[in-house]
């Protein structure tokens, strides 16, 4: 792995104030990517790091192995960034139960490796973690709910936390739901191709969740940085509504005939992990900071820049 040293720390051009230095694990991701653009519009000095896929050419973005921890360490002392924000993750539920080592190599080792190698450096540690930390059997969780995760990935991730909560002096973990955006993989682009050719698609009924564009997340985060936030919230959107009544409504927004899409029961799906039932998250502890986008607001705000593409 390569590794330059960075210029000096930019200049906001409106205050004069130095801009932090944000490096961003996983920057290529669903959310980083819409984070690092986020925050290099409002004029911070941000850096990424990247897995597979580099989208864009820069200076400031890099080929890092979380489960490398020699590469860890050299990028951080090099970049030597004020905050770390930890997006990257082994995310698919059923291959985590199907491929615990590397998930608990990617979720756990990868997220210790970063706290090791901050203890020199002092960053802010921001680590993304997720509604699946709870075991759906109520709904509407705070952030001080027990957690007791019901799948491998919700595990890996609640071990995160907890490493992040025992070692770091300063930190936020951003718990969030059902992520997606105009790019890469999500439920909401699967829906859509799925109704663009035609296809009936089984949508579950019965599990809750509070479905996040990217874009309300990463101006969320933006706002509890801002504001040099701590602790522990829930940084998702501002409803709580099932997997089917959200597909009804992308489809009645996007135009599509929403009799294509079957109700069907969890229990009906064919899942290798067990999911949570209800693991809506309750947003008020964020919401001084930044009002969450309502289901219908986000959506046609994902039809916007879907539109702009075009």
């Amino acid at each position: 792995m390569d590794v330059k040293i960075m210029k000096v720390k930019e200049r906001n051009p409106d205050t004069g104030e130095r801009t932090p230095k944000i490096l961003i694990i996983g920057g290529s991701g669903l959310l980083g990517s819409k984070l690092s653009v986020c925050l290099e519009q409002h004029n911070y000095d941000v850096y990424s790091t990247y897995h597979q896929a580099l989208l864009g050419t820069s200076e400031k973005k890099y080929r890092l192995d979380i489960t490398k921890k020699e590469d860890v360490e050299r990028l951080l002392q090099n970049v030597h960034p004020e905050i770390i924000i930890h997006t990257a993750a082994y995310t698919n539920v059923d291959a985590c139960e199907e491929n615990k080592a590397v998930a608990y190599a990617v979720n756990v080792g990868g997220t210790l490796n970063l706290i090791h190698s901050n203890k020199n450096i002092g960053a802010k540690f921001v680590y993304i973690s997720t509604d699946y930390v709870f075991d759906g059997n109520k709904g509407y969780y705070k952030e001080d709910d027990e957690r007791n995760p019901i799948n491998y990935y919700g595990r890996t991730k609640l071990e995160g936390e907890l490493l992040v909560e025992q070692q770091c002096d300063d930190f936020i973990i951003a718990r969030t739901s059902v992520l997606y955006g105009s790019r890469k993989n999500n439920f909401i682009l699967w829906l859509l191709e799925q109704l663009e050719q035609g296809k009936q698609v089984n949508i579950v009924d019965d599990q809750y969740v509070s479905p996040t564009l990217n874009l309300d997340l990463a101006e969320q985060l933006m706002k509890l940085l801002e504001q040099n936030a701590t602790g522990v919230f829930h940084t998702a959107g501002g409803e709580r509504i099932s997997r089917y009544d959200l597909a009804v409504i992308v489809a009645d927004m996007f135009g599509y005939d929403k009799h294509r899409i079957n109700p069907v029961s969890m229990r009906d799906m064919k899942w290798l992990a067990p999911r949570p039932k209800d693991s809506s998250l309750d947003v008020s502890k964020l919401t001084p900071f930044k009002k969450p986008y309502k289901v219908k607001e986000a959506i046609n705000l994902l039809k916007e820049e879907l539109g702009s593409r075009t």
